[in-house]
C-alpha cells in the first residue's frame, strides 16, 4: 500500500498501516518544534513524537504526516491545529511535592531569613511556577508559603503565579480539582488543610486558589510574562526538553526577574556550570539553587 493512503473501514483504521516517521519528515517535525518552542527532539525521541503525531491524526483521520504537517503550518487552520498539538506534546507528569528537598529550602532556610530581614515590616511575597502543567506544583508552593506564613497575619502576604504553555493543562489547573491518587504522597494534616471532597477526586480549596493565578507562556518568549519581579522562581523538569545552549539562555532570562535577594531553584542535574552575574549559588542538600544578590 501506498504510504499514507486511505483503507477502506471505519475512521481511522489506515493509521494502522501507516508507517513511521522516515528521516526526512522526522527533521522536517524535530526542526518546527526546534523553531516554535525551542524543544530538542534528539533520533532517540522520534518513536515518541510519532505517536503523539499518530494520536492526533487519528483524531482527524488524516493518515499522511505530510498532510497533517502542511495542516498545522496552513495561515488558516494551522494556529488552531498547533494549539491542539501543542497539548498532547507538553503534557508532562507532574506531582504536589515532587522534589521534597527544593520545598524544604524554602520552607527551612529562605523563609526564615526573609521574616527576620524584614521584622517590623510587612513582607509581601511572590512565587512563580514555571513549566507548571497541570498545577500542582504551584499550589504546592502555595501550601509551603500559607502554612509557614500563617502565624504572621497582617504582616506577610503571598501570591503564587503558574506558568505553562498548554490550554488544556492551565485549564486543569485553574479547575484546581485532581483525583485521589494526586494525594499519595502528601501528609493529613496537607489534605485536611487545603483540599476538600469533589465528585471527581479531591479539589484546592477556594481560600487557596485564590492566591494563585495561571497564565499560559512559552518559555522562549519570557519577555512576554505578564508580571515583573518575583521573590522565588520554581524550575524543575523543564529544562531537560532543551538543548544545553538553550537551557542557558532560558535560565538566564529567568534570573532577570529575581528581586534582589530572591532565590531560583532548578532541577538537580538540568544545567551544568552555569551562574550569571549578580547570582550566588545557594548551599542546601539535594537541590539546585541560586540566590540573587544584586540587579
Amino acid at each position: 500500500m501506498i504510504a499514507g493512503m486511505r483503507m477502506q473501514g471505519g475512521k481511522g483504521d489506515g493509521l494502522m498501516m501507516m508507517p513511521d516517521l522516515d528521516e526526512q519528515q522526522f527533521a522536517r517535525w524535530a526542526t518546527l518544534l526546534e523553531k516554535r518552542l525551542g524543544i530538542s527532539v534528539t533520533p532517540q525521541r522520534k518513536g515518541f513524537l510519532s505517536a503523539k503525531l499518530r494520536m492526533r491524526m487519528r483524531e482527524l483521520d488524516i493518515a499522511n504526516f505530510q498532510d497533517y504537517y502542511e495542516l498545522v503550518t496552513s495561515a488558516q487552520q494551522g494556529q488552531m491545529e498547533w494549539s491542539y498539538l501543542l497539548d498532547r506534546l507538553t503534557i508532562h507528569e507532574t506531582r504536589f511535592n515532587r522534589h521534597p528537598a527544593s520545598f524544604r529550602l524554602i520552607e527551612e532556610c529562605y523563609l526564615p531569613k526573609q521574616l527576620k530581614l524584614h521584622s517590623g515590616e510587612v513582607l509581601n511575597l511572590k512565587a512563580w511556577s514555571v513549566g507548571c502543567a497541570s498545577g500542582e506544583e504551584a499550589y504546592y508552593l502555595a501550601m509551603v508559603l500559607d502554612r509557614e506564613l500563617a502565624v504572621h497575619q497582617g504582616k506577610a502576604y503571598y501570591g503564587v503565579i503558574g506558568s505553562d504553555v498548554s490550554l488544556e493543562s492551565l485549564a486543569i489547573a485553574r479547575g484546581g480539582e485532581y483525583p485521589e491518587f494526586h494525594l499519595d504522597e502528601l501528609d493529613e494534616a496537607i489534605k485536611r488543610s487545603y483540599f476538600e471532597r469533589s465528585p471527581n477526586g479531591y479539589r484546592i480549596v477556594d481560600g487557596l486558589r485564590q492566591r494563585v493565578a495561571f497564565s499560559q507562556l512559552n518559555v522562549q518568549k519570557l519577555e512576554q510574562a505578564p508580571f515583573d519581579k518575583v521573590d522565588i522562581i520554581f524550575c524543575q523538569n523543564l529544562l531537560i526538553y532543551f538543548s544545553q545552549e538553550r537551557r542557558r539562555g532560558i535560565v538566564t532570562t529567568l534570573a532577570r526577574f529575581l528581586k534582589p535577594g530572591g532565590i531560583m531553584i532548578l532541577g538537580i542535574g538540568e544545567i551544568v556550570g552555569w551562574c550569571a552575574e549578580g547570582l550566588e549559588p545557594l548551599k542546601f542538600e539535594d537541590t539546585l539553587a541560586y540566590r540573587k544578590v544584586k540587579d
